[in-house]
């Protein structure tokens, strides 16, 4: 075993994932209310009456994303329980938590809670750029951090997976400035380091980038990494980080 887990994102139930991953999540339920991918009022697919497809690894679901809607949630016993609900009798794996709408970090973690105690796993994705690394400067940071401490600190959830790119890769003084720190901070934060996974997205890679995150990833030890749509991933860049990690 190479210590290294390699995952990814889709937003297509029908796709499949490469034999390498150990984990495969689909979204994104951005509708939060209605507990659908798309808006609610334009709502697509739902874990509620969608079976964990056929893939390699773990298959989980996505609750949040890009324009989730609304904040704050999930915002009562109710919204927990249909989150556990739907992860039970779909059969997934258990459920990957994307905060980009300031989610109830305290109602969070009781979901995790509940979806641990039926032997289901939690992920934790956010954002992990110049916000995070600043909490003094920012207030989007200092919640981020709190919640990231918070969630640690309960116990409940498997990974925490660091957005380190926007609609397409950082520049590179971008990503040096910030993956390395958010990678440092997030284990300072109460994270033990092999439970941080990294995360980016084919948009704008190339093999400068790809090299410094694998690099980022064996040099700090840390979980892995994790590909945003990776059915866009182009076949050398795979098997790059598949030889880089799981070789």
């Amino acid at each position: 075993m190479s210590g290294y887990i390699i995952g990814g994102w889709t937003q297509r139930p029908s796709d499949t994932s490469p034999d390498s991953f150990s984990y495969t999540m689909y979204g994104m339920v951005t509708n939060l209310s209605g507990l659908t991918t798309g808006t609610p009022q334009s709502p697509g697919w739902s874990p509620n009456t969608t079976k964990a497809p056929s893939a390699s690894g773990k298959v989980m679901w996505t609750y949040g994303g890009g324009g989730c809607t609304p904040d704050h949630m999930p915002q009562s016993p109710a919204s927990v329980a249909e989150i556990v609900q739907a992860t039970d009798k779909g059969n997934w794996a258990g459920v990957d938590f994307d905060d980009e709408c300031s989610m109830n970090v305290g109602m969070l973690v009781e979901t995790m809670s509940k979806l641990k105690s039926i032997n289901k796993e939690c992920s934790y994705t956010f954002l992990a750029g110049w916000d995070y690394n600043n909490p003094g400067a920012s207030s989007l940071g200092n919640s981020i951090n709190q919640a990231v401490k918070t969630i640690a600190q309960s116990g409940t959830v498997n990974r925490f997976c660091l957005m380190c790119y926007a609609a397409s890769m950082w520049s590179m003084s971008d990503i040096e400035a910030n993956v390395g720190p958010a990678i440092d901070r997030t284990i300072a934060n109460g994270v033990p380091a092999k439970q941080v996974i990294l995360a980016l997205t084919p948009a704008g890679l190339n093999q400068e980038n790809l090299d410094y995150f694998l690099n980022q990833v064996t040099s700090k030890g840390i979980g892995g990494l994790f590909i945003w749509n990776y059915p866009a991933m182009p076949d050398n860049y795979l098997q790059q980080i598949e030889q880089a990690l799981l070789a």
